[in-house]
């Protein structure tokens, strides 16, 4: 299976959404199932798909409920102990964190690593939307998981202010893919 996940900002312009909902279309066609957590913005985009899979930091929020099939409740899902200690070792302020704000962290973390955990599958992709700090790393709770991802050799492309159609992303996307193939081949 090949797996591509999508997160973001709750805040995005109606361009970056149907920047990103046009990528999770043709991710779709063509045999990726998708990634995300629920959350408005970013996340949205991938709800009309059926080949996705929808981790929740809770069973319930935003409206969807675990089914263990499509949907994820973390208090569902496998070693969520050692996930919030990953979520917490990433996060640059993990004493801030609060009991609801480190289920978000935390979701993220499974939206890398599917609902399995650590016998699960990675993504093979991440696409966000997010602003980004002077360092260029992301901002927010997306932060979470794009640096996770960045962690385990996952490419990770944002498309907040880099002016991408879909086209072209999905061309420089499948592109890296197939290079990192090649070369985890060899």
């Amino acid at each position: 299976m090949k797996y591509a996940t999508i997160v973001g900002s709750r805040h995005i312009t109606s361009q970056e959404f149907v920047t990103l909902r046009e990528v999770a279309t043709k991710l779709c066609y063509r045999g990726y199932i998708l990634r995300s957590g629920a959350a408005d913005g970013a996340d949205s985009t991938i709800n009309h798909l059926c080949d996705v899979e929808i981790i929740l930091p809770w069973n319930g929020f935003n409206g969807f409920k675990h089914n263990g099939k499509r949907v994820w409740a973390l208090e569902f899902l496998p070693s969520v102990t050692l996930a919030e200690e990953r979520a917490k070792s990433i996060h640059p302020r993990p004493d801030l964190l609060t009991p609801t704000t480190l289920k978000f962290h935390t979701r993220n973390i499974y939206q890398i690593i599917g609902p399995n955990g650590a016998a699960g599958v990675k993504s093979d992709i991440v696409v966000y939307c997010s602003d980004e700090d002077i360092t260029g790393e992301p901002t927010g709770g997306t932060r979470t998981a794009v640096m996770y991802a960045r962690e385990l050799g996952i490419e990770t492309f944002n498309i907040r202010n880099k002016g991408f159609d879909a086209d072209e992303l999905i061309t420089r996307i499948l592109g890296r893919i197939e290079a990192n193939r090649e070369i985890a081949s060899k």
